[in-house]
């Protein structure tokens, strides 16, 4: 009312008006990184494992690694970080990256100015920015190895930038490439990410830590040996994992985990037995030579298993799981304890991986194969994306890897399982042994999704009748009431039941 004459000041600013009702504060709980909304399975991959691409911070795939560069060589791909709940804002991802798209002589010639070309992107989100082209950056010579990329990089080649207005809630980058033609080529490093608040610390996003799968992973069998995912092998490439008509395999992580429910799962298919055309030709998995009669331990083509629909019954085969298990120790041998295996019944769970031919319903149009059909067979180049041109001993991964990229719901496998109470569990995947007939199982994107995770299991509250009956409000992110939400992610309460909800508008 009056100037109290002691030099007195005041500042103000956001002048505004809340609504109490009842007596509660407006603000909600804090929400945690996980789903979208209760009853839905939001990615907590990043809380609870550990290098799920086989380096640090990175989830997806990447197959190679050097002078500090990564890079995915011949296939599709998608490596990308979730970096949970993020406020609203302006964000820009940069880095330095490079795409050809095939080999040099051909890329070279038509890739200039030709958009359907350049498959590979940067992106945040469901924004996205092209990778420059190899010849596009004005560097000669291009670089044709990691060593070169990176010197190219460090002299501050090959820059892209995708900027995207966030409007709260889940923020993900990262790097994909939907395929194009046999020998093609990206290599990528020095992520860096800026938003509304400054620059965001990305880990590992110079990639100064490199692939290791045996550095968070357990990869004994049930031979008692050690067998590691093949990546790119014997210069066959692909933008996936996979093991193909070997030895036993088993990779698995001890985790701790809260009580929930939860899927554990990666993109894949387990190809019962080697390559056979649509006219039921069935050719040797190493060879690629006619066979006369399907051959293995369960004498079929992937055909005849289809046919039969009998894979659940065929105990005599060793088929692939995916598991969560309780063991104190990694289980080697995925049968269950009854079958002389390591696994309890009733307390572990395992799912058998469905073949390619079942999750494609017998469609060669769509159905994924890792070679021509036969050693002597062609593609005629630069005319099919992703395909497999030509025979190579140790399988292609072109197909599989394209499939994994641009069809991920048809190919997500998974196991299923509750925990009551916090729980130390091995969450895995294995084939017990080689079965002879040249399977096949390329995997992708190891992910563990959690029920119900937008507040954090130990927050979620059963719904009761006075919940139903109680009025709806809604919050942005930042915790303000909101009282006629716009599109985009909101905290929604309903008496003791808060969640999390995405708005279109």
């Amino acid at each position: 009312n009056s100037n109290t004459g002691d030099g007195y000041w005041q500042p103000w600013a956001d002048q505004k008006l809340l609504l109490v009702e009842g007596g509660d504060t407006p603000n909600p709980p804090v929400v945690e990184p996980g789903g979208d909304t209760e009853g839905e399975f939001g990615d907590v991959t990043r809380k609870y494992m550990k290098e799920a691409a086989y380096m640090p911070g990175w989830q997806g795939v990447i197959t190679g690694h050097g002078e500090g560069v990564a890079e995915v060589w011949n296939g599709a791909f998608r490596a990308y970080q979730n970096l949970g709940e993020m406020p609203a804002g302006s964000y820009t991802l940069t880095a330095n990256a490079l795409y050809r798209c095939s080999d040099n002589e051909w890329a070279a010639a038509n890739m200039a100015g030709n958009a359907d070309l350049h498959k590979a992107y940067i992106f945040i989100n469901d924004a996205k920015t092209p990778v420059m082209g190899l010849f596009e950056a004005g560097v000669d010579p291009a670089p044709n190895s990691l060593g070169e990329a990176n010197a190219a990089f460090t002299a501050g080649n090959y820059l892209n930038t995708v900027t995207y207005n966030h409007a709260g809630g889940e923020l993900v980058i990262g790097i994909a490439n939907t395929g194009c033609y046999d020998n093609e080529w990206c290599a990528f490093d020095n992520f860096k990410l800026v938003g509304p608040n400054g620059e965001i610390a990305i880990e590992n996003g110079d990639f100064s830590t490199g692939i290791d799968s045996k550095r968070a992973w357990d990869n004994v069998n049930a031979d008692n040996g050690e067998k590691v995912p093949d990546m790119q092998k014997d210069g066959a490439g692909g933008g996936n994992y996979r093991k193909c008509g070997g030895s036993p395999y088993n990779y698995g992580q001890q985790v701790e985990l809260p009580a929930g429910t939860y899927r554990w799962g990666m993109l894949t298919f387990h190809r019962y037995g080697s390559t056979v055309a649509p006219d039921g030709t069935y050719y040797n998995h190493k060879s690629g030579a006619v066979e006369a009669a399907p051959y293995g331990r369960v004498a079929r083509t992937p055909a005849d298993w289809f046919k039969a629909n009998d894979y659940e019954d065929q105990t005599t085969y060793d088929h692939a799981y995916i598991y969560m298990s309780k063991n104190a120790e990694k289980p080697k041998d995925v049968n269950w304890s009854e079958d002389f295996g390591e696994l309890t019944e009733g307390v572990d769970v395992r799912t058998r991986i469905k073949d390619c031919w079942e999750l494609c319903n017998g469609d060669y149009s769509i159905m994924p194969d890792n070679n021509p059909y036969g050693a002597d067979a062609k593609v005629e180049a630069h005319t099919v994306l992703n395909k497999c041109e030509y025979w190579h001993d140790s399988g292609n991964e072109r197909e599989s890897a394209a499939a994994f990229v641009n069809d991920p719901d048809r190919y997500f496998q998974y196991v299923e399982f509750t925990l009551t109470e916090p729980t130390k569990v091995w969450l895995g995947m294995g084939k017990n042994s080689n079965t002879g007939d040249g399977y096949w199982q390329p995997w992708a994107d190891q992910k563990l999704l959690m029920k119900g995770a937008a507040a954090g299991v130990e927050d979620i509250v059963v719904e009761e009748a006075a919940d139903v009956a109680a009025p709806v409000e809604y919050y942005n992110l930042q915790g303000q009431r909101v009282i006629n939400p716009e599109s985009g992610m909101y905290i929604v309460r309903q008496g003791k039941k808060v969640t999390k909800q995405y708005f279109r508008n």
